[in-house]
């Protein structure tokens, strides 16, 4: 009898343990590479998400000083990466970088991307990237007021991309190997439209639009522009948030623009616009 409790004792540790093991979620180091030294501003927003949701997160540029001639590049961290796992007692590695696009003087465009590094399996969950966010100085505007535009923008950034490893790490924890099966994948193409106007449009459905997971492959040629949305709402949810959200550029759909739906393809064609009545035509030619 005695022995059968024993059993039974240890029968239950087993499960508790495992239900434990199953929904523990991977400790993870995160590394900033910046050159601007403007870390804080960006890993701050990004632990908070994170923490929020249950992982346990550390200061990775901490251990990244602890090894000899260490460098702050995503090649040095992959090649260290055994070393740096174990001595932050980390399951994951999160790499980001932010990515400066100098225009002009008084403009300058910033994104951030991230790499997830499993080096226990020593492969790469994902790669996930932030869309450009444009920042405008004022003729004013000296170093100091650049800064804090720039740490601004950087903490925008690193909410949205907060989310999206969130995201794709609850993915992870719950066995789901690729994220585009939590998902839904959304191809989009826009002609005829400002770039501002594709700025204004991206960052509604960015930070705006329910479900949003992420956004990756955006590109412009001229006049057509084209990007992958990676969300967890409905297609006809999506079309119907476009409209609304197109509503406040002062584009009515049919009368501005035609949307188009092809499984999931959105094709969004501006009208271009008729500032004339046109010719009268050649009255000698064609009477």
């Amino acid at each position: 009898m005695k022995f059968n409790r024993i059993m039974i004792s240890l029968i239950f540790a087993l499960i508790s343990f495992n239900v434990f093991a199953l929904t523990q979620k991977p400790s993870i180091a995160v590394f900033v590479i910046d050159q601007n030294k403007d870390r804080y501003s960006i890993k701050l927003p990004l632990i908070s998400h994170l923490n929020q949701k249950g992982f346990i997160t550390k200061d990775g540029n901490i251990f990244l000083k602890k090894l000899n001639n260490h460098k702050q590049s995503l090649q040095f961290i992959i090649e260290n990466s055994d070393t740096l796992s174990n001595i932050s007692k980390s399951d994951l590695l999160v790499i980001i970088k932010l990515n400066f696009y100098t225009e002009y003087n008084n403009s300058t465009k910033i994104s951030l991307t991230s790499e997830i590094y499993n080096s226990n399996t020593k492969t790469f969950i994902s790669s996930w990237s932030t869309p450009r966010k444009i920042i405008n100085y004022s003729n004013s505007c000296d170093l100091i007021c650049k800064n804090l535009l720039i740490s601004e923008a950087s903490i925008l950034l690193s909410n949205q991309l907060g989310k999206s490893i969130v995201n794709i790490l609850n993915a992870q924890t719950n066995h789901i190997k690729n994220y585009s099966k939590l998902s839904n994948v959304y191809n989009f193409k826009l002609l005829n439209f400002r770039q501002k106007d594709i700025i204004h449009l991206t960052d509604i459905m960015i930070n705006e639009f329910p479900g949003f997971i992420k956004i990756s492959n955006e590109e412009s040629y001229g006049k057509q522009s084209t990007w992958t949305y990676y969300s967890s709402s409905q297609l006809l949810k999506l079309k119907n948030w476009l409209v609304i959200s197109l509503n406040e550029l002062n584009l009515k759909i049919n009368d501005d623009y035609e949307l188009i739906i092809s499984e999931n393809n959105f094709f969004i064609n501006k009208f271009p616009l008729f500032n004339s009545n046109g010719s009268k035509g050649n009255i000698k030619k064609f009477n």
